[in-house]
């Protein structure tokens, strides 16, 4: 087994310096609204200088779209790190699985709150979604050497769907809720994705459905 080697000091420093400006952004984004965000505010927050947050992030949507880029990538690491023997819709489980991560959850459902009133969140938010889609298509190709390069890409983008979209309905049902402590937020987006998840491994049982009136015409 390959283990890679610890960080170093430098690497670590500039972690911390890039999750205290996350941090800062997201308390000035809770305490003051969206449209109170400057660089230079969040920079102070931070203790750090305007030249400093613009080189760790070029804008402040970049900062606000930290968390869900960080998610998606562990995501992407969860494919990787699993037994290339295990059947796609079980690793499909074990990837949908991996985003409910407590550490970033709270950040992610205020950003989801602001997607529909700013484009530019939305499409930093979209861009980061179809990053994943894209790493894993490249893993799953790799995996499946007998399969298509478009059932890959399709497999691909109906987890990264589901995980979007469970996410999406979690954040709508959350709006309101002041408690982020709240252990049933967790659960509620726990089973939001199993429920996602099921869809796509089931065909879409609901969709199938006819009307009464469609199976007495059908009949």
């Amino acid at each position: 087994m390959i283990t890679s080697p610890a960080p170093s000091r430098r690497e670590i420093n500039k972690a911390a310096t890039r999750q205290a400006i996350v941090h800062a952004a997201f308390d000035q984004l809770e305490s003051g609204g969206y449209d109170a965000l400057t660089a230079e505010s969040i920079a102070d927050a931070a203790g750090v200088s305007r030249r400093t947050f613009f080189n760790y992030f070029p804008s402040i949507e970049a900062a606000l779209n930290e968390p869900t880029k960080l998610l998606l990538e562990n995501a992407v690491a969860v494919l990787d790190e699993l037994d290339p023997e295990l059947e796609l819709l079980s690793a499909a489980v074990s990837i949908v699985e991996s985003l409910v991560d407590p550490a970033l959850l709270e950040p992610i459902a205020s950003l989801y709150l602001l997607v529909d009133e700013h484009p530019q969140m939305a499409r930093m938010q979209l861009e980061a979604w179809n990053d994943c889609a894209e790493a894993l298509t490249a893993i799953i190709t790799a995996r499946t050497p007998h399969g298509t390069p478009l059932a890959a890409t399709v497999f691909a983008h109906c987890v990264v769907g589901a995980g979007k979209a469970a996410f999406a309905q979690w954040s709508r049902e959350l709006s309101g809720d002041s408690d982020p402590a709240d252990p049933r937020r967790t659960k509620m987006l726990r089973a939001t994705l199993a429920e996602a998840i099921a869809q796509v491994r089931d065909g879409f049982p609901s969709l199938r459905e006819r009307a009464p009136h469609q199976r007495k015409a059908q009949d």
